[in-house]
């Protein structure tokens, strides 16, 4: 296929926060009174259920008052790329049960995976007690352990949910940023820039590899150009940590390419912030978007910390994710434990 030249993209991917933010209704979806009863239900249901074990037929009679807004979301995660759900009434249900009604709700839009090493299908996002905040810790931890600032990235599966079960004492603001938009800001004022953000790069595993595969991924771009859109991976401190296990340093050129990438998605005109409160459920295009995360401060009690639910989500064959190649799509998704669907999960743990 002939390269294809750089030219700006336009479509509901392409957004600022001037634009999405003037009218939240456009992007925020309020759970009625039959949504948040289904999902209670949900939590009350499956409680005790294998993941492996819930059939899509029975989770979507049950979940029927939310099919419509999944199909919803799928269509808004396909072309602008992010949606948040408001009201899951989080307050009637313990944090297992709510976690099982969120799984739940992921099956009507797609497949869950293992997140890690330890194989966790649904994945607390709270403080472990994980150092972060230098580069050398970046390139080693994760920072959905941590509760310093998360800088922004993308993570390594078509769809990621986040289900706040408990805001932070302070801080932990949502912050995400059109990867369209940045494309274009590059195109318009740093093309130079291109050459690199095309190019591929090898992305540390961080040692949840498994014993007979590389440490690092096949090499994989930032931004791929298709025909009318382009779709962006990025996560910084992974390339720095390929390069680091691969016993080479990025050169100027590139850590100027990235330094751009950076400066531009941190720009306040790109950025649309949103502060979780219990019960929002944030879906995001990892392909459209990029997201971070400021620093928070937690209660000094256990059982008030910030606790949120992450949900990895493969979308199948669904447009656009079935356009992106492997590489693109699946390098840094599946290796060792990670990228697992339950059922598989369910037969590594056998052996």
């Amino acid at each position: 296929m002939a390269e294809l030249s750089h030219t700006p993209v336009t479509g509901p991917a392409v957004w600022r926060p001037d634009d999405a933010g003037s009218d939240p209704s456009t992007w925020r979806y309020v759970l009625d009174a039959a949504q948040q009863d289904a999902l209670r239900e949900a939590a009350v249901r499956y409680a005790h259920v294998e993941l492996a074990d819930l059939k899509a037929g029975d989770v979507r009679a049950l979940l029927a008052p939310l099919v419509p807004l999944a199909e919803q979301l799928k269509r808004d995660l396909g072309s602008r790329g992010f949606a948040l759900v408001r009201g899951v009434p989080i307050h009637d249900m313990d944090q297992h049960g709510a976690g099982r009604a969120f799984w739940a709700l992921g099956m009507l839009l797609g497949t869950g995976l293992t997140q890690n090493a330890d194989g966790d299908l649904l994945c607390p996002v709270t403080d472990a007690g994980v150092e972060y905040a230098t580069l050398a810790q970046q390139t080693q931890a994760r920072g959905y352990q941590s509760r310093a600032r998360a800088d922004y990235h993308v993570d390594p599966t078509d769809v990621v949910g986040l289900l706040c079960v408990r805001a932070a004492k302070s801080g932990g603001e949502s912050s995400i940023v059109s990867t369209s938009a940045i494309y274009n800001e590059i195109l318009a004022h740093h093309p130079e820039h291109l050459a690199v953000l095309t190019r591929r790069f090898p992305y540390s595993r961080k040692g949840q590899q498994a014993p007979d595969e590389s440490p690092v991924t096949d090499p994989i771009p930032i931004f791929v150009r298709h025909a009318t859109r382009v779709s962006c991976r990025y996560t910084r401190s992974y390339i720095l940590g390929g390069a680091q296990v691969l016993g080479r340093e990025l050169s100027a050129q590139e850590m100027d390419a990235l330094a751009c990438f950076e400066a531009i998605a941190g720009r306040r005109d790109m950025a649309l912030s949103m502060a979780f409160e219990p019960g929002d459920i944030q879906f995001l295009n990892n392909f459209l978007v990029v997201h971070g995360r400021t620093a928070y401060e937690d209660h000094p009690e256990p059982h008030r910390r910030r606790f949120l639910y992450r949900l990895w989500l493969d979308m199948g064959d669904a447009e656009p994710w079935c356009r992106e190649d492997m590489a693109m799509r699946r390098a840094h998704a599946r290796f060792g434990n990670l990228g697992r669907t339950a059922a598989e999960w369910a037969v590594l743990r056998q052996r």
